[in-house]
């Protein structure tokens, strides 16, 4: 006996584009987060010790070179190696540790910032992806006692790779970089030590 008549196709095709949109709903790759609101991310990432820096907007860009988008952002805080353990960064001072004495457990003492704001950069490597990858343990870092007025992410060739470092400027209007070296961070000014030969187009 046939089956397919008229009535029963028709039924097939109704129910065939009813459930379509459900099957590519299904297939559909989860949305990745987004940066709605800075300053929860900061207090859920880093901890209510930290407080963010509205004037300066989030900064985005590939600071390893794993081609994974990497979030910076700027923050406040006077006791930032109180959380470290508890949220899981790492306190560095690439500014000091470029003069010799790069230790936060004593550089964090220092105050540099005339308007008493203690800013810091947060870093959060791979921050869009559920297991973020990690450099010496960890995937966030706070970097304390860098000296700017403003920041901006830029493009910089080093070794012959790509990578996007954060480009500083002070009061002074001293440029300087401050980037990852594949094992720490580092601080660098424009014209010290030939290291204006890091400097290159800012990133889109």
């Amino acid at each position: 006996m046939r089956s397919n008549s008229p009535l029963a196709l028709c039924l097939l095709a109704v129910l065939v584009t009813l459930a379509s949109p459900l099957f590519a709903q299904g297939a559909a790759p989860p949305a990745g987060p987004t940066l709605a609101d800075p300053a929860a991310y900061v207090a859920r990432q880093f901890g209510p010790k930290f407080k963010l820096d509205p004037k300066v907007p989030p900064m985005f860009g590939d600071l390893d070179g794993d081609g994974k988008e990497d979030l910076v952002l700027v923050g406040s805080s006077s006791t930032p190696l109180l959380s470290a353990q508890e949220f899981g960064f790492k306190v560095e001072d690439p500014y000091h540790a470029y003069y010799g004495t790069g230790d936060p457990r004593i550089t964090s003492q220092f105050t540099l910032h005339f308007d008493g704001s203690e800013r810091c950069f947060l870093i959060a490597f791979g921050w869009r992806l559920p297991s973020p990858p990690k450099h010496r343990g960890v995937s966030k870092f706070v970097l304390i006692n860098t000296p700017f007025e403003s920041a901006s992410i830029v493009n910089l060739r080093r070794k012959k790779k790509n990578i996007h470092a954060i480009e500083t400027i002070d009061r002074t209007t001293l440029h300087s970089l401050v980037f990852w070296n594949g094992r720490r961070w580092r601080w660098s000014a424009q014209g010290m030590d030939g290291d204006s030969n890091f400097f290159s187009s800012t990133a889109n």
